[in-house]
């Protein structure tokens, strides 16, 4: 039995709301991908392990995974983003709308590539799979002005059928404070709750509601050292 009955009862409340609420998603949609293989031998050409292929899947990552997560959840969510003209962005597009996530806030933009995580990881049969390097693949340069304004109209004609904003900032352009700035000074907009995730410049934006820095991010932005300051 809980200690804590009706705090309980509230919480089961919320999730079970949780169809009722409609979420905008603005961000950095990013691609992970994982490819498995079987540990074979050691290379001749460098000390670097061989492996079989065994595997490959492409999940959502980023923006793209907390919007796959509050779908999950059973939240309407409104994601706005750009991906590129490649297969990164082919499947993330297709992942969405397999699982029914509207996709007409998500630019796709033939100068833009797809960020992507590869992630390499080994293992034998009946073992557990470790990671041994992981390969980035990033855009250029940020969004061009032009993609910044489709960004922007995108966002706010969603934010205005939503109960919330979720910004998730990875660095790639896609959310910056600018943008939040000008959705909060339109009308309604200034009132609606936003949830910031923000890998470099949590600091440079006003307003938000709440963040969730992990702590590393915290002394970042703070110049401290948990456990040394506290």
């Amino acid at each position: 039995m809980t200690k804590h009955p009706k705090e309980a009862e509230r919480l089961k409340k919320i999730v079970e709301d949780f169809p009722n609420i409609t979420v905008t998603v603005l961000g950095d949609l990013v691609a992970d991908e994982f490819v498995f293989g079987e540990i074979s031998r050691v290379s001749r050409e460098a000390p670097v392990l061989i492996l079989k292929h065994r595997d490959r899947t492409v999940l959502p990552g980023g923006a793209a995974n907390a919007a796959n997560n509050l779908a999950d959840l059973g939240v309407n969510v409104l994601p706005v983003g750009i991906v590129g003209d490649d297969e990164a962005g082919r499947l993330l597009l297709r992942y969405f709308r397999h699982k029914k996530i509207p996709v007409s806030g998500i630019l796709k933009d033939k100068s833009y590539t797809t960020v992507t995580k590869t992630r390499i990881l080994a293992g034998m049969t009946h073992t557990a799979r470790q990671q041994v390097v992981r390969v980035d693949r990033e855009p250029h340069e940020e969004p061009n002005a032009h993609l910044t304004r489709e960004l922007y109209l995108a966002a706010r004609n969603y934010a205005h059928a939503s109960d919330a904003l979720l910004v998730s900032d990875y660095g790639y352009g896609a959310a910056t404070p600018a943008i939040v700035d000008t959705l909060r000074g339109k009308g309604k907009l200034s009132d609606l709750p936003i949830v910031l995730d923000s890998r470099y410049r949590m600091l440079q934006y006003s307003g938000v509601t709440a963040a969730t820095p992990n702590e590393p991010e915290v002394e970042e932005a703070l110049g401290i050292r948990i456990g040394q300051n506290w």
